[in-house]
């Protein structure tokens, strides 16, 4: 766990409020349970950014650098992957279900606004030698994108609360379908070593519930899965058990 003096993942990137708080989660709207399960995404995304900001400018030897690049790429990967999901099987389906024509068109255009940002980001990722790795360089172009995407982020949770006038209980079942999509076929690798640890890895359960997965699941991402890059997952601000870890980089480690 941290403590109140250690900086963690939660700045400079304002975490989202948890839809519903302290609710029982069975008995939460339809469209409170939605917007809850994409904040809880959200938040892990920003979480991982905050992780990278706070310790990019820390990291000197060539093995950190070289992990802490294939966490922001792996980052990056994460970021494309929900949005460009998002585009593709849920907002047609919310459009449909509703009537509404265009009723995601603001949450796409936020896509595009931070787009270039993050482009330019994932290519300092995949691009920087590790001789030549500036981590001002880094913080100064997550600040380029950093503010339009935590709107963005931030702001999409406010859309699917908006929706309680419609059939909410169709765009739950949209919902899932959607989740279900992201996790098909030629992703399974990707999810196992990727998804998997960076998403579990950037939860924190002592600010919002994360659904339950089973216990060998758990263990072999821990075990198994992890191990890949394990390297890399130094850099995630939590266990896999979605518990609080300091950050292995600050003021403090150089």
């Amino acid at each position: 766990m941290t403590s109140n003096n250690v900086p963690w993942a939660d700045t400079p990137f304002t975490l989202i409020p948890t839809p519903g708080g302290d609710e029982d989660l069975a008995k939460l709207d339809d469209e409170v349970w939605i917007a809850r399960e994409m904040a809880n995404a959200h938040n892990g995304m920003l979480r991982a950014l905050n992780s990278i900001y706070q310790q990019c400018i820390y990291v000197k030897e060539p093995k950190d650098i070289k992990d802490l690049l294939l966490y922001a790429d792996f980052w990056c990967g994460w970021i494309h992957e929900h949005h460009e999901g998002e585009e593709k099987f849920f907002f047609p389906q919310a459009e449909e279900i509703t009537g509404v024509k265009g009723l995601m068109d603001v949450n796409v255009g936020q896509h595009h606004a931070f787009m270039g940002g993050l482009e330019k980001f994932q290519r300092f990722a995949k691009e920087t030698k590790v001789e030549r790795y500036d981590g001002s360089e880094m913080r100064r172009i997550i600040e380029g994108f950093g503010g339009e995407l935590t709107k963005h982020l931030t702001e999409e949770i406010d859309t699917l609360l908006g929706l309680k006038k419609y059939d909410t209980v169709a765009l739950r079942k949209a919902f899932v379908v959607f989740d279900l999509e992201m996790r098909k076929g030629e992703k399974v690798s990707q999810l196992f070593f990727v998804l998997f640890p960076i998403v579990l890895g950037s939860s924190d359960r002592s600010y919002e519930d994360w659904p339950e997965l089973p216990g060998p699941i758990l263990l072999l991402v821990r075990y198994w899965f992890e191990r890949k890059y394990q390297g890399v997952w130094r850099f995630c601000p939590s266990t896999t058990w979605g518990e609080r870890r300091p950050l292995l980089f600050t003021e403090k480690s150089v």
